[in-house]
C-alpha cells in the first residue's frame, strides 16, 4: 500500500486541485461549446427553429443534470476508498460494489427521467408554448430520449467516477473531441452534407442524440483500456446499505440541483415579464457568468473529489487544506473576472450585439447587469466550493435545506419583490440573485467551518 506524505504543502494541495478541476473544466466548457454550436446552426434555419430547438434541449438536459445529480455519491465513496487504500487505512466499501450500485441507482433514476421527459408536449402546452412549439418540440425531445440512458447513467457515472480514481485526463481529452463533432454531425444532419439526408430542425437532434452515445462509448473504451479501470468495471454484488448510503448522499444532490436550476430558470421566466428589453439584458449575463461559472463549478468538484480523499486517509488537516486551497483558487479566479465584468462591462456587451447596436436603455441595463455579475459571481463561486467540500465530508442534507431556502425564499422571493413591487425591473431580479447566492455561500461556509475545520465531525 503507498504511504502519503505526512504533511502536504498549500502549493501541491492547489496543484493537486487544479489536475482534478482542469479536465473537469474543460469537459463542461465543451457541453456549452455544444449547445452554443447547435443553436449557431439552427439559426440558419429561421427564428421559429432556433426556439424550438433552444426550449427543447433546454427542457431535456436541465431534467436529465438534475436526475444524474443524484450519481454525485458514488464519487464521494470512490475518493473516500481511494484514500483509504493509498494511506494503510482500508478503504471502507470495495470500489467495484460502488461503482455496481452506481449503475443500479443510474438505471433507479433513468425511470422517473424518462417518464418526466415522455410528458415534455404537455409541459410546454402548460406553459402557454405556442401549438407548434408544443408538437414539434415533443418531437425533437423524442429523438433526444433514445441517448437518455447513456447520458444519463454511463456519461454520468464517467463524470463523477474518473476524478475520483484519478483518471481525470480522459475527460481533458475526450469532451473537447465530441464537442468539435457534435457540431460538424449537427451542420451535416441539417443541411445534408457528405450525402446524408437533410432532416432540417430533427437534423439537430439525431445529431445530439448520437453525439451522447459516441461521448458515452468512447469514455467507456477508455476505460477498459486501462488495467487499473477496467477491474473496477466488473459487475460485483450490490448490498443494501451501500444502496442506500448512496440514496442519504445522492437525493438531496439531485434537489439542490433542481432548486438551483430552478432558481435561474424561474428568474428568466420574470426577467420575460418585464419586456424584451429585460430579457435580452438577463440573457447576454447569464450567459456570461454561466461561462465564467463553470471554471468554478469544476473547482467545487475538485475540492469535492480532494476532500473526501483526505478523509479516507484519515488526515483531517489535509482535507482542511484541501478545502482552504479550493477556495483560493476560487476567489482568485472571481475576483479576477469580478473586477473584468466591473470595469469593462460596456465591451463585453458589445461583443453579443454584434447585429448592430441595441438601443440606449438595453444597453444601459445590460451593462449594468454584468457589472452586478461581477460581485454575484464571487458569491457563486464561493458556495460552490463550500458545496462541494461538504459533499466531501458526506454532508448533503444540510445545504439541501440551506439551498432551498436560500434560493426560494431570498433569490426569488426579494427579487420579485424588488422587480414587480419596488420598481427596480430586471436589476431587482439580479439582485435578488445575488443576495440569494450570498446567504448561500454564507451558510455552507459556516457549515463547513463547524463541521470540517472545528470539530473534524463528518460522515461516512
Amino acid at each position: 500500500m503507498k504511504q502519503g506524505p505526512q504533511i502536504v504543502g498549500m502549493p501541491t494541495h492547489i496543484r493537486t486541485l487544479v489536475q482534478v478541476g482542469l479536465p473537469l473544466a474543460l469537459s463542461q466548457l465543451s457541453e456549452m461549446a455544444m449547445a452554443v454550436t447547435d443553436t449557431v446552426l439552427l439559426g440558419s434555419l429561421g427564428v421559429d427553429a432556433v426556439a424550438i430547438g433552444g426550449i427543447s434541449n433546454n427542457f431535456f438536459f436541465t431534467t436529465m443534470i438534475s436526475f444524474q445529480a443524484v450519481l454525485g455519491g458514488v464519487g464521494v465513496l470512490l475518493s473516500h476508498a481511494r484514500g483509504g487504500v493509498e494511506h494503510g487505512h482500508g478503504g471502507g466499501h470495495d470500489r467495484r460494489s460502488i461503482i455496481s450500485a452506481g449503475v443500479v441507482l443510474g438505471m433507479v433514476a433513468f425511470i422517473p427521467c424518462l417518464l418526466l421527459l415522455l410528458c415534455s408536449s404537455g409541459i410546454f402546452s402548460l406553459m402557454g408554448e405556442p401549438e407548434m412549439v408544443t408538437r414539434q418540440g415533443g418531437q425533437f425531445i423524442n429523438v433526444l430520449l433514445y441517448a437518455l440512458w447513456p447520458n444519463l447513467v454511463l456519461l454520468g457515472l464517467c463524470r463523477v467516477a474518473l476524478p475520483s480514481l484519478g483518471a481525470e485526463s480522459l475527460l481533458l481529452w475526450t469532451m473537447p473531441a465530441m464537442a468539435l463533432c457534435n457540431g460538424v454531425l449537427n451542420a451535416a444532419l441539417i443541411h445534408g452534407w457528405f450525402g446524408l439526408p437533410a432532416y432540417g430542425l430533427f437534423g439537430s437532434a439525431h445529431a445530439t442524440m448520437l453525439t451522447g452515445w459516441a461521448m458515452s462509448l468512447v469514455l467507456l473504451l477508455l476505460c477498459l483500456g486501462r488495467p487499473q479501470l477496467r477491474h473496477l468495471l466488473k459487475p460485483a454484488r450490490v448490498h443494501w446499505p451501500l444502496f442506500r448510503e448512496l440514496l442519504v448522499l445522492g437525493l438531496p444532490m439531485m434537489v439542490t440541483a433542481a432548486s438551483e436550476l430552478l432558481l435561474f430558470q424561474i428568474t428568466t421566466l420574470n426577467a420575460g415579464r418585464l419586456g424584451t428589453r429585460s430579457l435580452a439584458a438577463h440573457q447576454v449575463a447569464l450567459n456570461t457568468i454561466s461561462l465564467l461559472f463553470m471554471v468554478c463549478l469544476a473547482i467545487g468538484q475538485a475540492a469535492n473529489v480532494r476532500v473526501a480523499y483526505w478523509r479516507g486517509a484519515r488526515k483531517r488537516a489535509e482535507a482542511c487544506r484541501a478545502s482552504s486551497g479550493a477556495l483560493l483558487l476560487v476567489l482568485a479566479w472571481t475576483i479576477l473576472t469580478g473586477l473584468v465584468l466591473m470595469l469593462l462591462p460596456g465591451w463585453i456587451a458589445r461583443l453579443y450585439y454584434t447585429g448592430g447596436p441595441p438601443d440606449a436603455g438595453t444597453f444601459a441595463t445590460t451593462v449594468l447587469l454584468l457589472k452586478i455579475a461581477g460581485i454575484f459571481q464571487i458569491v457563486d463561486g464561493v458556495q460552490a466550493v463550500c458545496n462541494g467540500a461538504l459533499r466531501g465530508c458526506g454532508d448533503t442534507f444540510v445545504p439541501m435545506v440551506i439551498s432551498i431556502v436560500s434560493y426560494g425564499v431570498v433569490g426569488i422571493g426579494l427579487g420579485y419583490w424588488l422587480a414587480f413591487h419596488r420598481g427596480y425591473g430586471v436589476e431587482g431580479l439580479w439582485i435578488g440573485l445575488a443576495a440569494g447566492l450570498g446567504v448561500t455561500a454564507f451558510a455552507l461556509g459556516a457549515r463547513l467551518y463547524l463541521l470540517l475545520y472545528r470539530t473534524g465531525d463528518a460522515r461516512p
